[in-house]
């Protein structure tokens, strides 16, 4: 029978506990803080480099080691950080929708206030702002010019790369000085966003991923539902709506963790975070305007839209992905038919999400959304864009699992169900591309700076070139993938000058198909397209909402035809040591291209 302890004991036991609590390392170096940062204010189209260095007033110039110096930070002004974070909410928050959008235009006037004051700021909320400058900038369309900020798209987007510095900058600092807050994840989840569609999934991504859910950890955030927690101890769980989003952060975070580990980067395999290791509800099922503080969050029905109904698609998918990889084959295991079972359950897995999405997510009900009123959130462009985007993921991956046994079902029957899914699926994502073309809207413009979508098209073009080069036939491989190459290489070729990967995409597969099938009538077929747009009178297939890089820049034949020794140089054995996961510089594509949704 336990007893409890006389109240003495417990106040002694307290009191000796608490030493443990006062050195478990909460004291600084003061050598290690980071200097101070000085604020300024500045029309943005003005601002040419966002952080400087100045002498320190009053420090002597005698020796260049004595000589103090201070950094300083120049923010847009008030009203035009107010028009880039209109920006932000509008256009690129649903793709990581971690925020209590309300609460954002309140976030800026603190800051600002402050500034203005002379005082310091919140170096958290300083790394949010200068996330969402970067972003804005990042994203800027001529679709913006009606914003008044810049004269030119281009004018906007030359600043994104200033913005990413000061801000990557500024996350240094706050980590320098051991700072946490709900603010500082949150930007820095932001400029994870923008990195990867910069550069992939590099090194620098994966350890600001790494360090965001450092952060977060420190915060409590993977236990704001912990039964036992001491709601003292954690602020969090005091305020509704920081609980809430805490838990939109803390998901958020783990779907990307879980998402990249289906990846080809060392982190494949392996996690960061685990289900078991935390103790977070899903984030409710509501729009921003219905959490208030002191009130009880209703969760509504996940058939009907609201503001975090992507968020939680993402949640279901990386949890799928999740328990596929952790409860998949081993490392060391070489059954063959074992992996394939296990790629006929994920396949069956996958099918099942998607026929259990919300009507609203589902491609097939696209004609009949369109008849809703234009004030219903199922027909608004954030909703259209993110079904799309489920859309396009989901065929991604049906691919990628298929994508070892596409060969084998050539010659084998018992596997040529993952070689009619693999061009299935192709055919699906050149198609949904093709329809997104038709969607005259901001992210029409902009998706071609995203390594959102990507991935998809990458593996749609390995699995027509493969199909392509393994065909028996001189009619290159199954039936109407040939124009689907031909598709795929002009949507390649229209991102080219947005993103470096697709342009060497594209010169890599052109190489290994002429390679190993130079008679390939999508070859043909590119070299007729290229001539009929060089002979076409100037105006002619110029650029459109639709179709906005078409037409004048297509390569010369140098540029498009590789040369005999390029030729040689691209392996068929490059393609498939890709599949098997060894490959150079096919899986530096599939390292750099970034998770499906990010």
């Amino acid at each position: 029978m336990q007893q409890r302890m006389p109240g003495r004991l417990q106040l002694v036991t307290a009191d000796v506990l608490s030493i443990q609590d006062h050195c478990s390392g909460k004291r600084l170096l003061d050598s290690l803080a980071p200097p101070p940062i000085s604020l300024r204010t500045r029309r943005i189209g003005a601002i040419s480099k966002p952080s400087f260095f100045v002498q320190r007033p009053g420090s002597s110039q005698a020796s260049a080691e004595e000589v103090g110096v201070v950094k300083c930070i120049c923010l847009p002004l008030r009203e035009d950080t107010h028009v880039l974070l209109d920006k932000f909410i509008q256009d690129v928050l649903h793709f990581h929708h971690i925020f209590h959008s309300p609460s954002l235009p309140f976030l800026v006037e603190r800051l600002y206030d402050a500034v203005d004051r002379g005082e310091d700021v919140d170096i958290g909320q300083l790394v949010l702002m200068l996330a969402i400058c970067c972003s804005s900038t990042y994203t800027w369309t001529r679709y913006d010019d009606d914003r008044g900020l810049f004269g030119r798209a281009e004018d906007a987007n030359s600043q994104a790369a200033g913005w990413l510095t000061t801000a990557l900058d500024t996350i240094h600092d706050a980590h320098l000085a051991a700072h946490t807050s709900m603010a500082c994840i949150q930007g820095m989840i932001v400029v994870y966003f923008i990195m990867c569609s910069l550069e992939g999934i590099s090194a620098r991504t994966r350890l600001l991923h790494a360090q965001t859910i450092a952060m977060a950890h420190v915060m409590g955030l993977h236990s704001i539902d912990a039964p036992n927690a001491n709601a003292n101890a954690n602020p969090i769980r005091q305020s509704t709506v920081q609980a809430e989003v805490g838990r939109r952060i803390w998901w958020h975070l783990a779907d990307t963790d879980w998402m990249l580990s289906r990846l080809s980067l060392p982190q494949q395999g392996s996690y960061l975070i685990l289900p078991f290791q935390m103790a977070v509800r899903k984030p409710c099922n509501t729009n921003d305007e219905d959490i208030v503080d002191g009130c009880e969050i209703v969760d509504r029905p996940l058939e009907e839209a609201t503001s975090v109904s992507y968020l939680l698609q993402r949640i279901r998918l990386a949890e799928l992905l999740f328990d596929l990889g952790w409860h998949g084959k081993s490392a060391n295991s070489t059954s063959e038919e074992a992996e394939y079972l296990g790629v006929m359950e994920a396949d069956m897995k996958l099918r099942q999400f998607m026929r259990e999405l919300p009507s609203f997510f589902r491609l097939e009900n696209s004609a009949t959304l369109s008849t809703l009123p234009g004030s219903d959130i199922r027909r608004s462009s954030n909703i259209t864009i993110q079904r799309y985007t489920l859309n396009m993921i989901f065929h991604g991956q049906i691919c990628k699992i298929h994508l070892p046994f596409l060969a084998k079902g050539t010659i084998h029957p018992g596997f040529a169900y993952s070689h009619d899914s693999c061009l299935t699926a192709t055919q699906r994502i050149i198609c949904i591309e093709h329809q997104l073309r038709a969607d005259i809207s901001t992210f029409t413009l902009l998706r071609q700076r995203m390594n959102i979508k990507f991935r998809s098209i990458f593996i749609a073009c390995v699995v027509l070139v493969l199909d392509g080069c393994l065909a028996s036939s001189a009619e290159g491989g199954a039936k109407g993938s040939n124009a689907t190459i031909a598709d795929a290489w002009e949507i390649l070729h229209d991102a080219k000058d947005q993103s470096p990967v697709a342009s060497e995409l594209l010169q890599l597969s052109i190489q290994i198909l002429q390679k190993h099938k130079a008679t390939h009538p999508a070859l043909e077929m590119m070299k007729r397209e290229n001539y009929n747009k060089r002979a076409a009178p100037a105006g002619e297939n110029g650029p459109t909402d639709a179709e906005p890089i078409r037409g004048s820049s297509w390569p010369n034949d140098a540029e498009l035809w590789p040369s005999e020794a390029e030729r040689e140089s691209a392996g068929l054995g490059m393609l498939w040591q890709t599949i098997q996961g060894r490959g150079r510089e096919w899986n530096d594509f599939f390292w750099g291209l970034g998770p499906p949704l990010m």
